[in-house]
């Protein structure tokens, strides 16, 4: 298990809550959907970052990874995290902003943007390569956010995301008996940026966990259960919606025991 620190609250935030799809949409349309439904007002007080969880071996490999931060020690439902560049409450015209762990062919040198990638948020529409979605709202200012992640970018000194990036390639391929790299306080690259964008913000994103070894699944939790945290330094605590459907049949319990898992 990896050290963190445990919420104080009983309680799952009550402003970050289930929403299921309908009429088979997309994660464009449900996230539509979503952000209507929160009611957390423009990016000028809000950032939204996406979760997400994939159904691919490489995201398997990642879910699992992270089960080391939950007591059931099940996989996490998540695999990436997206920052969402909102021009509008369309959802349809965002743009996502991440650190992949397959830099596309052709484009910038990695080493120019610390690994980062701006590109379509519809090219995450698809709800059977990612299945798992969830949005959350914090309490930061989108330009704020943004600004720092251009920072983040030009640093590599701060947190070199292409190290990164090859500790979890080489974990995710099984290359050289590498260990998982959050055993090693090495965290997935787009939550680590993320992470210290909020950071130089003045914004602590997961206070349970060194910012070195963030991940998707320790933005969830953050999200879900430190809200008294939030409310106390940030004023506000974040909001969101989610939906999990894709699980691994891992059956363990006895029946009587067994309650929704989050």
């Amino acid at each position: 298990m990896l050290r963190q620190l445990r919420s104080k609250t009983n309680a799952p935030n009550s402003a970050f809550t289930e929403l299921g799809r309908v009429d088979k949409e997309d994660n464009l349309k449900w996230g539509t959907r979503a952000v209507a439904e929160m009611k957390t007002g423009g990016s000028d007080a809000w950032s939204y970052v996406a979760l997400l969880g994939g159904s691919d071996t490489m995201s398997f490999r990642l879910r699992v990874a992270q089960s080391h931060l939950r007591r059931d020690m099940l996989p996490s439902f998540w695999s990436d995290t997206l920052c969402v560049k909102l021009a509008g409450p369309d959802v349809s015209k965002a743009r996502a902003v991440h650190v992949p762990l397959l830099q596309p062919p052709g484009g910038t040198m990695a080493t120019r943007t610390n690994g980062v990638v701006e590109r379509p948020l519809k090219d995450f529409a698809d709800p059977v390569k990612w299945p798992n979605i969830a949005i959350i709202a914090l309490p930061l200012p989108q330009n704020v956010l943004f600004e720092k992640i251009q920072a983040f970018e030009r640093s590599r000194g701060t947190l070199d995301a292409l190290e990164h990036i090859l500790k979890w390639l080489a974990f995710s391929w099984g290359v050289a008996r590498t260990p998982n790299p959050l055993t090693d306080g090495i965290g997935l690259p787009s939550s680590c940026m993320l992470e210290t964008a909020c950071a130089a913000a003045g914004f602590d994103l997961t206070p349970g966990l060194e910012s070195r070894a963030s991940c998707p699944e320790a933005i969830w939790v953050a999200a879900l259960h430190w809200y008294g945290y939030f409310e106390e330094f940030a004023g506000r605590r974040p909001a969101g919606r989610f939906t999990t459907p894709h699980r691994f049949p891992i059956e363990d319990e006895p029946h009587e025991r067994k309650v929704r898992r989050r």
